[in-house]
Parts: structure tokens; sequence; C-alpha cells
């Protein structure tokens, strides 16, 4: 028999097209322009932030309630599981020899650097394995580690699978968190990047949040770990109880109990779930703001999407001949203005942080260097836009009048939010409503407009619409995951508290459930944050160090973009800066300055703990920097305008995001979505000459079964 795949439409055409990428040489020119604009802002970003540095010191280094990332794991443990569990039917095809790739294949196609010194061991004279010392520390040089590129029979395959949904039950349960987390990590990895020919999005969401979920002490709640704690220290009289000293917060020592009690939950570093945030925002207006086409600008996207043959779960020409036309467009429009400006939440999260916190407000000279960096930041920000907007022509507007118009909104967009955070913040109009008044400050506008229960809300309501209509497996489900650490751990106790009381009326359910569930008594505490064995030092890196550091950054750029220097190098140079006067300045403060006091005079309310001491809150923090640099470098369009540097930006992070894998691309239905049905018909021609169709895709009724509950990555394949 002779195989001749046939494609319905003209894809090898439309590839070949793709593959030839025309240079526009005018964006080129504005690239080094544009760059030195976006360091001019980031620059400045960073002496406002250096200014409000308690905020993000407290933001980023405090400890708290450990029950939403506790949540978290629980949820999206399962969620991974079912990810890769997903693939079943493909098990043998993607990860073993006797599939698409044979062993050796697959190295050389997915890891061909780690693998110069490796021998295959084909033929007589050729052993198997390294060649040497160098060839095994090439290969560990990573980024793609995998036992599946040395033994990946389905015999080794099928033993690494289970040990992979062991580890991944050891996480769901939290037995062992510390290490099964890191194992689930590992393993996951090894299965996926075997053969990444059926990625998607999806792979994108589960590397990063996983990865996430593994530098938290996720395994502080809701585990198994804490259970068999609390059962420890309950035996030995040293836990904090309801009724009892603390009622579950914990006690310090005192004559009935001289060394103390224990808290139910103790208190874990806050910045994991900051980061888990950040990268949410991150994917919501990357995938957003690329989806610029004109399908979407026309709101005709929601109704390609949901008619393309490989999407939809049922048939929904009925629905679409209702609704296309008027509600899928405002659906449309909502989702893609939702998506670019989800980092706006995030916002809102910081302002009520800030204010609920009661920082001190700036004063003097603080204050007003404040507003300069904040009013120059918007002016660098305007001129990034303004320089590229002759390479990005809009129909109707000559250059001259579309940079009028730009800058004449965004200068106007400035000032109105300087007069709505001063009018908000310091005089709040007040209104009457059902005989109570109510201040409509800058809480309430956060708490609305920018808050948490509008965005999430939308974010929900689009992703069960997408579950309900649409068949594209467990990105969906894994991103409805990722909304959870939006929530402090109080607020999951809250809502936890409230489902199990109502679920208690159900009967035979009520005897799974705590007593004081049942009863509807409210959450037990986290921690007191007065607790003698909290962290409360005063060493901080000093402003000036901060300053110094940001200016050499700047400076380290000119010298690599001007002179050839490694940017390497001037990283570690500032690095061992910052450390030198970290460690000076906290061993200053351990001789002179005495801790923290436990109620913050200012506010009168107990002072949150650091997480870590000074030398931990230092290294997270320059981590944390790095980690968000590098993603948002990462993230930056591979455009002309941005071609002569944004690689060279790059390498200084690149090999951190490569081997967390959390390398990342949101270009989810964009810039416009397929608007046409893409179909591979394999035709086989016998001896004798007849032509069979193997029915290999969804034109075949056999292949498309309604509704279409069961996702399969052979379509993607």
């Amino acid at each position: 028999m002779i195989g001749s795949p046939e494609i319905l439409t003209g894809a090898s055409a439309l590839l070949a097209v793709a593959d030839e990428h025309v240079f526009n040489e005018a964006a080129v020119a504005l690239s080094p322009t544009i760059g030195w604009w976006m360091l001019t802002a980031a620059v400045l970003l960073g002496l406002v932030f250096t200014l409000h540095r308690e905020t993000w010191r407290r933001l980023w280094l405090r400890a708290e309630d450990p029950r939403s990332m506790g949540l978290f794991r629980i949820v999206f443990g399962l969620m991974t599981v079912a990810n890769i569990n997903g693939l079943w039917e493909i098990f043998t095809y993607l990860f073993t020899d006797e599939g698409l790739f044979l062993t050796d294949v697959s190295r050389r196609v997915f890891a061909n650097s780690q693998f110069e010194g490796f021998l295959d061991g084909f033929g007589d004279d050729v052993p198997y394995g390294f060649m040497d010392w160098a060839a095994v520390v090439e290969f560990l040089k990573g980024p793609k580690y995998s036992l599946l590129f040395f033994w990946d029979s389905p015999t080794a395959f099928w033993i690494h699978l289970v040990a992979f949904e062991l580890a991944c039950l050891a996480l769901v349960v939290g037995f062992q968190t510390r290490y099964s987390k890191w194992i689930a990590l590992v393993l996951f990895h090894s299965i996926s990047l075997r053969n990444a020919v059926y990625w998607e999005g999806t792979e994108n969401v589960y590397r990063c949040f996983l990865f996430y979920l593994c530098l938290s002490r996720c395994g502080e709640a809701y585990s198994v770990d804490n259970w068999l704690r609390c059962r420890r220290l309950r035996k030995a009289g040293l836990l904090s109880e309801p009724g009892l000293p603390g009622d579950g917060a914990g006690a310090p020592p005192s004559a009935a109990h001289p060394k103390g009690l224990e808290p139910i939950y103790r208190l874990i570093p806050g910045w994991p779930r900051v980061l888990m945030m950040l990268q949410l925002a991150a994917l919501y207006c990357t995938t957003g703001v690329v989806k610029n086409g004109a399908v979407w600008a026309k709101g005709d996207a929601f109704y390609y999407a949901l008619n393309l043959d490989h999407f939809y779960r049922f048939e929904p020409q009925a629905l679409s001949a209702i609704f296309g036309t008027n509600l899928f467009r405002v659906n449309t429009i909502v989702v893609h203005w939702w998506e670019s400006c989800f980092p706006l939440v995030v916002v809102g999260l910081l302002i009520r942080f800030h204010l609920r916190e009661r920082i001190p407000r700036l004063e003097g000279w603080q204050l007003w260097a404040s507003r300069l960096l904040w009013a120059l930041f918007g002016v660098a920000c305007l001129m990034v836009v303004d320089t590229a907007l002759p390479v990005h022509p809009v129909r109707g507007y000559s250059t001259e009048r579309l940079q009028l118009v730009v800058r004449s909104l965004w200068i106007g967009g400035m000032v109105l939010i300087a007069v709505m955070w001063v009018l908000l913040r310091y005089r709040p109009p007040r209104v009457t409503l059902r005989g109570k008044e109510r201040v409509l400050d800058l809480d309430w506008f956060c708490s609305w407009f920018l808050g948490r229960r509008v965005w999430l809300t939308l974010g929900f309501i689009f992703h069960v619409h997408l579950m309900l209509l649409m068949n594209i497996g467990w990105f969906t489900p894994g991103t409805l995951a990722a909304y959870l650490p939006m929530l402090h751990g109080r607020e999951v106790a809250g809502i936890l508290s409230r489902i199990g009381h109502r679920l208690a009326k159900l009967g035979p359910l009520a005897r799974l459930l705590p007593a004081r569930v049942r009863r509807g008594e409210p959450p037990l505490p986290a921690a007191a944050f007065t607790l003698p064995q909290h962290i409360r030092d005063a060493a901080a890196v000093p402003a000036w160090a901060i300053v110094a550091a940001i200016g050499g950054a700047a400076f380290g750029v000119y010298l690599t973009v001007e002179h050839g220097v490694v940017y390497r190098r001037v990283g570690f140079a500032l690095l061992l800066f910052l450390a030198v006067v970290a460690a000076l300045r906290a061993r200053q403060n351990g001789r002179r300055r005495p801790p923290l006091s436990k109620i913050d005079p200012y506010t009168g309310a107990p002072r949150q703990p650091w997480a870590y001491g000074p030398l931990g809150r230092f290294v997270v923090a320059a981590l944390t920097i790095y980690h968000v640099v590098g993603v948002a470098l990462w993230l930056l369009p591979d455009k002309d305008c941005l071609s002569t540097w944004r690689e060279e930006a790059l390498n200084p992070v690149k090999w951190w995001l490569r081997t967390t894998q959390t390398t990342q691309g949101w270009r989810m239905f964009a810039p416009n979505p397929p608007r046409s049905n893409l179909f591979m018909r394999v035709l086989v021609t016998t001896q004798d000459g007849k032509v069979l169709d193997m029915n290999t895709d969804v034109y075949h009724p056999a292949n498309r079964p309604l509704p279409w509950i069961w996702y399969t990555r052979q379509r993607k394949i």
C-alpha cells in the first residue's frame, strides 16, 4: 500500500509563507530608541519602589496564613494529574521508544546540545553512555531533564507514570509535602520534556504554577503533615486548641504552659503567592494584548472559536444564528478588554494592602520625589508608545494625527489618575443610600472597579462558558485553579466554613465535617502575629544602596551596548555589593537596634512578622526581582521594533527561566482566531488502485462524538 497525506486546505503553502519573515527596516531602526526609553521607564519605576520600599517589604517578605496555598495544592495537584492522564490514549505513541520517536531520535530532537557527548551504542565498537565527565557536565547544564531520554520502553514509562501518580497523590493529601512536591515536579517534567509535539498553552500553565507551588510551604494547611504534627503536639500538651489559651492561634509561655502552645496553622512565607498573582496577571494581559487582529476588534472571535469543528462540544449553529451578531460580539469585546486590563486587579490589591497596613505616608521631599517620579514614568511610557507609532499605522489616521491623539489621551489620563487619587484618598465624596451614609473613598473604588469580586467573577463566568461550550482540555480548569492564590488564607477558611455548614444540612455528609463547621462557628485563626517565635528584626538594606544598585544596573546596560561588557559580570558585581551592604547592616542592627515591637505603634495593630531573617529576606528579594524581570523580558513581543536588543536583554535570565521551566508564551487565538476548519485526510491506495479514506480527522462523524466530553491531543499532533 502507498500512503498519501492530503491537506484539505492550503496549509503547506501557508506554512511556507509563515517561514519567510520580511523585516520592517523602519521598525528595526526605531528599536534602539524604544529600548532606551523602556530602560528609562524601568529605572524610574525602580526608584518609585525604592521610595515605597516599606510597602514592598511587607508585601513580599511577610509571613501569612497558609490556607489559600493549602487549598491550591489540593486543587492544582488534581488538575496536574488529570492533565497528564488526559494523554492516556497516546502514552505509548508519545513517550516510549515504540512510538513517534526512538530514544536516540528524541534526544537529538528535544535536547541535542545536552547529549553532544553521549554515545548511543549503535555498532560493535561504539559504547553506550557519556564519553567523559565533560559530557556529563554538558548534560547537567540542562535545561531538559528527563529519565525517559535514557529508559523509555513501555515498561519503563509505566513505572515512571506510577511513580508520578503516587507523588501527586502524596502532594494532594499533603504527605511529606516538602519532598513529594519536588518529586512530582521532576517527574512531571520528565514526562512532558520527552516529547513536546503535543504541547499547548496548557503546558505553560502547569509548568509555571507547579514551580511556584513547590516554592511555597503548601503543606502547612489541609494536609496529612499538619494533622500528624497537631496530633504529636496534642499528645505532648503543646497544641493551642479552641477553649485553650490562644484558641488555636498559639500562646506564649505562661505558668500553666511553660513551653507555650503551638498554633494549629503556622504562618508561611507569602512571596510565592504574590508570584502566582503576578503570573496570572501576566498570563491574561499578554494573551489579551496580542489579540490585536481585525476579528477581535470587530467582536467576531467568539463566533469563530465556537463554530470550528475541532473545538465545540455540541453543534452550535442554532445558538450562533441567534446570538452570533449580538451577544457573542459583546462577550468577545468584554473578554478582550478584561484580559488586557487584568493587571488592574493586582494594582487594586496592592493599593488596598497599603491602606489596610496603614503604612506611614511619605512626607517632605520624599512625597514630592515620588510624585515627580510617577509623572516621569508616565512620560517615559508615553515616549515608548509615541516612538513606535509610526510603524503601527491605524487606518484613517496619519502618523502626525495619530501621535497627537495618543499624546492628548495619554496626558489626559495621567491628569485624571492624579485628580482621582487626591479626590478619593483625601477628599472622598459622601452619598446617602437607603438612609445610610457611604464614603466613596479609595478603598471603595479599588473594591469595586479594581476588585476581585468583579474581575474574578468575570473570569469565572468566561471560563465556565469555555468549559461548557468548547472542548479545549485542561487549560481552563488549571487557570481557574490559579484564582485561589488571589484569596487570603482567612478568606479561604471563611468560604470553606460556610460551604461546609450548608453541606452539613444534607444529612449523611454531616458526619464527615468537623463539629465547629457543622455548628457554623467562625473558622480557626492562623498563628497569632504576637507569638515570641516570630521574626521581627529591624534589619533592612538602606535606600542609598538600592538606588546605587539601580544606577549600576542601568550603567551596566550602557557598558554592554557601547563597550561589549558581559552583563552577567555587572549583575554579579551588583549582587555582591548589595550582599555586603545587607550583611553589614544586619550585623549593625543586631548589635545596636532592638527587634521591632509586636504592636505597630503607628496603627496599634499586631505587627505582621517576617518570613525569614535578614539573610533569607535578602536572598528572596534578589531572587524574586530577578525572576519577575526575567519573565517580563521574556514576554516582550518578538517584533522588529524590539529586535536589536531583546535577545541580548534575555541572555542574563534565559538560563534561569529555561532551567525552572518558566519560559512561557500566551498567544492563544492570537492575533486572530482560526476562521476555517483545517483537516488532515489520509488516503491509502491499494495495489489494485482502490482509494481508502482512513477517516483520520473530525470531518468523519465517528471522530466527533456529540456532545464531545473527552479531550484528545491527537488533532494537535
